[in-house]
């Protein structure tokens, strides 16, 4: 039985901080059946399925990653209601007693971090009170990052916010350091901060700038971007505003946001034109343009597409033969 939408939306007005009878990582499919065909859907796609669908006045937004789960409940000015998933990470007891790439584990009595090139020791800390997510830690006197400890990081308040962003009451911390400059009440994370490949990644943002933590760790703020409206895909790679699609942390060049739609493996188009990641593929057809790349493939296989003309491997031309080489090398994985 199909619940009434503007009962809800009433409650959820009246409670913000209570989005049910939805749940977030929920499909849009299971969101349907709860409410019936939406007003109107987004012309952004990812794998044929929209990335928005509105109900009267409040939108509903959807990670691109099966199975396209809700993560942002969003309404216009007029209402200032905006509900997102709310991301942090629990930091836990360490159970680790064997070497793990990039993580703590107990050896001999004392924490040792697992690092690119060699084990090393957190020396002074104590087993008993220390605890972790991944590659961050912290015990009562001091926080760490991999190794490295934290200078001035403050433990009692210390939080991890995903793969790529922690922070106490004093400071945002990244792999790369602190950013300077931030809006501590109002810093959000837009992602789960990691990409394909496992390396931190990922769009955040405060009331004032927007932020993008690139793979190799470099924090950039994004010049020009519309904080109020600015949201992540989902992907670590791409995002949006109300004017404007950003790939890789940039601005995707002259594209349209009425008609663009993402596809896969960092591909994207709009009526007029072809993209990889921030760069226009010039001179693809667009009725004929097709990714290749299966969407189960390792995470680093090849991305390749084609369209009735040519062939691509990422935005570049290559020879057919070569192309489907790469491909059935790719298959057979």
């Amino acid at each position: 039985m199909k619940q009434d939408f503007t009962t809800w939306r009433n409650q959820i007005l009246q409670n913000p901080q209570n989005i049910s009878p939805l749940k977030f990582g929920m499909s849009q499919d299971e969101v349907i059946e709860i409410f019936g065909k939406p007003d109107a859907v987004s012309t952004m796609r990812s794998d044929g399925k929209p990335l928005i669908l509105k109900y009267h006045d409040i939108e509903l937004h959807f990670d691109r990653k099966a199975p396209h789960g809700l993560y942002l409940v969003y309404s216009d000015d007029e209402i200032e209601l905006s509900i997102t998933d709310h991301h942090e990470e629990l930091l836990q007891p360490i159970t680790n007693i064997e070497p793990v790439d990039n993580e703590f584990f107990l050896q001999d009595g004392a924490v040792y971090f697992s690092g690119l090139y060699e084990n090393g020791l957190l020396k002074g800390v104590s087993l008993k009170d220390f605890c972790c997510w991944h590659y961050w830690g912290k015990s009562s006197t001091a926080c760490f990052l991999g190794g490295i400890r934290l200078r001035g990081a403050d433990p009692a308040s210390f939080r991890v916010l995903n793969y790529a962003y922690a922070m106490d009451k004093t400071a945002v911390y990244t792999t790369s350091g602190r950013i300077p400059d931030v809006e501590l009440a109002a810093f959000q994370v837009l992602d789960n901060g990691q990409n394909d490949s496992g390396a931190p990644q990922g769009y955040a943002k405060d009331s004032r700038q927007v932020y993008f933590h690139n793979g190799d760790g470099k924090v950039k703020i994004i010049k020009g971007a519309e904080v109020s409206s600015f949201l992540s895909l989902g992907d670590t790679y791409f995002a949006r505003d109300e004017k404007r699609i950003y790939a890789y942390g940039k601005q995707l060049p002259k594209a349209d946001l009425p008609s663009w739609e993402l596809l896969s493996h960092w591909y994207s188009r709009d009526a007029k034109r072809v993209y990889y990641l921030n760069r226009e593929i010039k001179g693809a057809d667009w009725d004929s343009f097709t990714v290749c790349t299966p969407l189960d493939a390792p995470p680093l296989a090849d991305h390749l597409a084609r369209d009735k003309e040519h062939f691509y491997q990422n935005d570049e031309m290559i020879e057919e033969p070569l192309w489907r080489e790469r491909l059935q090398a790719i298959q057979e994985k």
